[in-house]
């Protein structure tokens, strides 16, 4: 990507971003899909719409050079959607303060996905199979797009996620994984006041559990708890007979899973209140994005890449999610933060830095080009 191409990616930036297009927008996510087929058919790219057998969210998009391949050398992950809600964008117009974008979505992840046809544009597709995946609802943790996501990677030698890199320009080379659980409390309701004897509080045992299950969190070890009392009680005068409380693990090690489990099973056996019962839901488990195998080949591939494009290089682990985490569950060396450097995501001064994205665009060339 050369210098003078960055008034063109401002501009297109500034055509995505001035689209609204908050997950629950399904016009507007859809509005977002039309804007990359028609720059993908320009640069003779193919594109399909991946319908997901629901009414909930817009349809994903797939971009490639060849629709019909049984394996891809290289999968783009990137949004379409956004946070914000639509109305959002007439108190923050896009706008080029020094060197930065401020628009809602240009860093997560407009900039990021628009980066992904900058990159492809510089690749001689006569060698390779490319493959950019557009997901409608990654805001909302990509439920029904993670069979797609798994689908493809399984035939992709690596996926490179292009989430918006750290403020300081690291790239993400861990992400942790996430298991989370609602508990249901039910115990026995009562008079506060004239029968309290005969009230078994669902209350007392559910933050019970969370203070025992705060109690695991292990830092040395990788996993993390946060809890939320979501139901607990309707009158101070009653003694409450159900509680509500949902839960999630953050974890870097696998055996971190069935540790939360037995220790799960150890709490639940031990009630404080008697003839108080608790039902287990799990709504939500991702592993982690980590690849101990392939992940110091890759680093040194994008270090080698960065000396050749004049770039520097850095790395975090990171403690959420993307869709990363989904293809890496898939078995696909994945990279993540490959999009533009910015910030203060999810917010109305959400930025992005303009003198990152032609030196992350041909660093993700090079690098693609060594690891071909």
């Amino acid at each position: 990507m050369k210098d003078s191409e960055i008034d063109k990616y401002l501009a297109d930036l500034k055509e995505l971003t001035n689209i609204e297009s908050p997950t629950s927008s399904i016009d507007g996510v859809n509005e977002v899909a039309a804007w990359f087929k028609k720059r993908a058919e320009i640069l003779g790219l193919k594109s399909r719409s991946i319908e997901l057998g629901t009414d909930k969210v817009a349809p994903c998009l797939f971009i490639s050079n060849d629709l019909e391949a049984k394996n891809y050398d290289f999968l783009f992950i990137g949004h379409m959607d956004t946070v914000f809600p639509v109305g959002t964008k007439a108190d923050v117009p896009f706008s080029k303060i020094d060197e930065r974008i401020n628009a809602l979505g240009a860093i997560d992840d407009k900039g990021g996905s628009l980066l992904s046809l900058y990159v492809i544009k510089e690749l001689d597709l006569s060698k390779l199979k490319i493959g950019l995946f557009l997901n409608s609802h990654e805001e909302t943790g990509s439920n029904f797009a993670k069979d797609t996501i798994r689908e493809l990677a399984k035939k992709s030698r690596y996926a490179l996620v292009v989430e918006p890199a750290r403020e300081d320009g690291s790239m993400v080379a861990t992400r942790k994984g996430v298991i989370s659980y609602v508990l249901n409390f039910r115990g026995v309701s009562a008079h506060a006041g004239n029968h309290p004897e005969r009230g078994r509080s669902a209350v007392v045992e559910a933050a019970n559990f969370i203070v025992e299950l705060s109690k695991l969190t292990d830092f040395k070890a990788g996993h993390t708890f946060n809890s939320i009392m979501t139901k607990g009680g309707d009158a101070q005068n009653v003694v409450p007979d159900f509680a509500s409380v949902t839960f999630e693990m953050r974890y870097r090690h696998a055996s971190s899973v069935e540790f939360l489990h037995k220790k799960m099973d150890e709490i639940l056996s031990h009630p404080i209140v008697p003839e108080v019962s608790c039902e287990r839901i799990l709504i939500n488990e991702e592993g982690p994005m980590i690849d101990e195998v392939n992940l110091p080949n890759i680093k040194n591939v994008f270090d080698e890449a960065a000396k050749a494009t004049g770039t520097k290089v850095t790395w975090v682990d990171a403690g959420g999610l993307s869709d990363g985490n989904i293809s890496a569950s898939a078995g696909c060396p994945t990279i993540d933060g490959l999009g533009p450097t910015g910030g203060n995501m999810h917010t109305k001064n959400e930025y992005l830095e303009i003198n990152s994205v032609v030196k992350k665009c041909n660093l993700i060339v090079e690098a693609i080009k060594k690891l071909s």
